[in-house]
C-alpha cells in the first residue's frame, strides 16, 4: 500500500486504515518521534475545506488518482505513539483499471476497423483479361500515342 495525499507520502508501514468510496479516509500510526515531527509540520498546514490531489495504491495493486476537498484532519498522541486521520470528499477519481479497460476497447475498435478495410477490397472498373494480366499488348491495355507538335 502507498498513499500520497495533501503533500504527504505514506508507505504501508505507517498506514493503519485506508477506505475509499465517496470519501477517502486515511489513518496512520507513527511510532518514531523523529518521523512524527516531519509529519506534524505537514499536517499542520492542511486546512479543512482546501482542495487536494491524491494517489493511492491498494493492497491488491490498483492505483487510484484523483482530487477532492479535505473534510476532516485529526491528529493525536498516546503513550509515545502518534497518529493522524485525514478524510477527503472525492470529487474526481480515476483508476488504472479504468485506463486498462479503455485501452483494451480502443485496440479492439482499431482491429475491427482494420479488418473491415481489408474485407472491402476495391472493385475494378473494367474486368481484366488474361492477356492484360500477363503483360501482353492488345488494344485494351495499350496507351494511345500522343501526337508531337511541329
Amino acid at each position: 500500500m502507498y498513499a500520497k495525499i495533501c503533500g504527504l507520502e505514506l508507505l504501508s508501514s505507517y498506514i493503519t486504515e485506508l477506505d475509499i468510496g465517496d470519501i477517502l479516509s486515511l489513518q496512520a500510526l507513527v511510532k518514531n518521534p523523529l518521523d512524527w515531527h516531519h509529519f506534524y509540520e505537514k499536517i499542520s498546514l492542511i486546512k479543512k475545506g482546501s482542495k487536494t490531489d491524491f494517489t493511492v495504491v491498494t493492497r491488491e495493486g490498483d492505483r487510484l488518482a484523483g482530487s477532492g476537498i479535505v473534510q476532516e484532519v485529526e491528529k493525536w498522541s498516546n503513550g509515545g505513539k502518534y497518529g493522524f486521520k485525514i478524510k477527503v470528499n472525492i470529487s474526481k477519481q480515476k483508476s488504472l483499471a479504468d485506463r486498462r479497460i479503455k485501452l483494451r476497447n480502443m485496440s479492439q475498435k482499431r482491429q475491427n476497423s482494420v479488418s473491415q478495410k481489408v474485407e472491402q477490397a476495391p472493385t475494378p472498373i473494367a474486368p481484366l483479361t488474361p492477356s492484360a494480366m500477363h503483360g501482353e499488348p492488345n488494344s485494351n491495355n495499350m496507351l494511345p500515342e500522343i501526337p508531337k507538335l511541329p
